[in-house]
């Protein structure tokens, strides 16, 4: 594959990204000092990139404190409808039909990241990983696992060249899988980021293009774990599609 289309890492860009993630998680905003941190960078490199960003209404400043300025969202609703918009009704009433937790997914770059949930966890800890939408490997998840076998194919093909780097038996495993899961639609994940979770996940679209997962959970306990998700899996499927009708 050509340069172009390879997915590598850039310093900077990098450092952008966590100081709008930093900026973001922080209800009051962060000073440039903890912003510096966060980054572990020099807190003069820190402050031109968050002049930068300030500038371009990606931060707002208020008492020398950074938050999340409006520039996100207005991207975001210049594109369209990019991420999926389900309320949290919609998921309380999804998680009722399957009879399971129900998460909605996005994919960032090289991890999965929930955006909400319906229904509880009977797995308390994973709650977190929903309630402050902490960053999952792609390959690691059902949900990554999903939306990287409907990411565009030379997107696709540079970002598990990225992920090969980190996890060559995870890339080589994904692209063996990788048929079954665009013709069913369906991904799993049977232990492979916690071994006492069973998840499954189907996409969310908007007309052909898929857009996030949901994703079903149950406790890992054997077979019969595998065959509840089916069906709580079908029954969704059955709801979305009576809905759409």
């Amino acid at each position: 594959m050509s340069e172009h289309g390879r997915r590598r890492r850039h310093r900077t860009v990098d450092r952008v990204a966590w100081i709008l993630e930093a900026a973001a998680r922080e209800p009051g905003g962060a000073t440039v000092a903890e912003l510096a941190r966060t980054v572990g960078a020099p807190a003069s490199s820190v402050q031109d990139l968050v002049n930068g960003l300030a500038a371009a209404g990606f931060l707002l400043e208020q008492h020398g404190r950074f938050r999340l300025g409006p520039a996100p969202h207005v991207l975001n609703l210049i594109a369209g409808r990019v991420v999926p918009r389900i309320s949290q009704a919609e998921l309380n009433e999804l998680s009722r039909v399957a009879g399971t937790p129900v998460l909605l997914t996005v994919r960032v770059g090289l991890d999965a990241v929930h955006l909400a949930r319906g229904g509880e966890d009977e797995i308390p800890r994973l709650l977190p990983l929903a309630d402050e939408h902490m960053a999952r490997p792609l390959l690691r998840t059902a949900a990554g696992r999903l939306l990287l076998a409907f990411t565009d194919e030379p997107e696709r093909h540079g970002l598990l060249d990225e992920l090969a780097r980190q996890d060559p038996e995870a890339v080589a495993e994904f692209r063996r899988a990788l048929p079954a899961i665009r013709a069913s639609r369906v991904s799993r994940s049977e232990g492979l980021a916690d071994p006492e979770v069973s998840a499954l996940a189907i996409p969310v679209t908007e007309g052909p293009v898929v857009t996030g997962a949901l994703v079903l959970t149950h406790r890992r306990r054997g077979r019969s774990e595998r065959l509840r998700l089916d069906r709580a899996a079908a029954r969704l499927l059955a709801h979305i599609q009576e809905r759409r009708m």
